[in-house]
């Protein structure tokens, strides 16, 4: 790890070091550090290569937060969240001369999946804003008061989880608000209603570019930019819902499911639906259709369902 700092805190700051059990470790987000610092002109940390994660919420005053080739100013009631792993340096910004913040420290084997996600819907920026949300700066005060005795054990450290896991996810759908803030342009809301009604035909980027009588890169980086998904991620969840569908709700054989929903080749259409569900097409017919009595949660005969949730691939 390579660190540099400088302390430039008031007394009565909150600095708390965690020392979570072994089975949180392993098995559980958990609190490596956290506090309330009320810092100065001259507070700074620059540091890289600290596997953590690290979110801050600004109370008051003002701090200037650099990272992954971005300066962001960090403002009253936002967050920043990142991944201590790239090089960061978060300092006090000169024109306030103040800065507080609640913080933790945190790190656990969904932290990726959940930074990952709130990177993706705040469209790749690491500072949101909370506008009115009280939920953030309460569940940092509670983290707080969790570990300021210094008595720790397994209980605490799972009630901490679950705060944490509170936190990550206020702090996704805070983005994922500000995305649905935007007015979607008219041709992402045209390429969507393209693909709703036409997802069994063959669909590229050529085909809805052309429709849409525009240039197919800026199609795909303006659909990206405002859905989360690229052209054909939308199309391949379009079809996969569709064929999860058919699967609750008709003895069609699986193949011809898989063309139905526009995917000609069945072992495609099976490795696409294991990706995304985890499970093949045949045993999420068999989990969905059976209920405890024997019949499918459709109410269809138990002899037909029988024949429907055999077929193999």
């Amino acid at each position: 790890m390579k660190l540099s700092y400088r302390l430039d805190m008031t007394k009565d700051s909150i600095w708390l070091t965690a020392t979570p059990s072994q089975t949180a470790k392993s098995s559980i987000v958990f609190v490596q550090e956290l506090g309330d610092f009320i810092s100065g002109r001259n507070y700074y940390t620059r540091r890289e290569k600290l596997p953590s994660y690290l979110i801050k919420y600004t109370i008051s005053g003002e701090g200037l937060l650099d990272y992954d080739g971005h300066t962001y100013v960090v403002k009253p009631g936002s967050v920043f969240w990142i991944d201590c792993m790239k090089p960061q340096y978060y300092r006090t910004s000169p024109r306030k001369g103040e800065w507080r913040v609640l913080w933790v420290h945190f790190y656990g084997a969904t932290c990726e999946a959940y930074y990952n996600m709130f990177v993706s819907q705040n469209e790749g920026s690491n500072v949101v804003n909370l506008d009115s949300d009280v939920t953030v700066k309460s569940t940092l005060d509670t983290l707080i008061g969790l570990y300021r005795n210094g008595d720790n054990n397994l209980i605490t450290d799972i009630q901490a989880s679950g705060f944490l896991t509170l936190l990550m996810m206020r702090c996704i759908s805070a983005a994922g608000d500000n995305k649905k803030g935007a007015n979607l342009p008219d041709p992402v809301l045209d390429a969507r209603s393209y693909i709703s009604f036409h997802y069994a035909e063959r669909i590229t980027l050529d085909v809805l570019s052309k429709h849409l009588s525009m240039n197919k890169y800026y199609l795909q980086k303006l659909f990206k930019r405002y859905t989360g998904l690229s052209p054909n991620e939308y199309l391949i969840r379009t079809r996969l819902t569709q064929a999860k569908q058919m699967l609750r709700t008709t003895h069609n054989p699986i193949t011809q499911i898989s063309m139905d929903v526009g995917i000609n080749n069945i072992g495609h259409f099976i490795n696409l639906f294991k990706q995304h569900e985890g499970i093949t097409p045949s045993a999420y017919r068999q989990r969905w259709y059976l209920g405890n009595d024997g019949e499918s949660a459709g109410g269809l005969p138990q002899q037909r369902q029988h024949s429907v949730i055999t077929e193999q691939f």
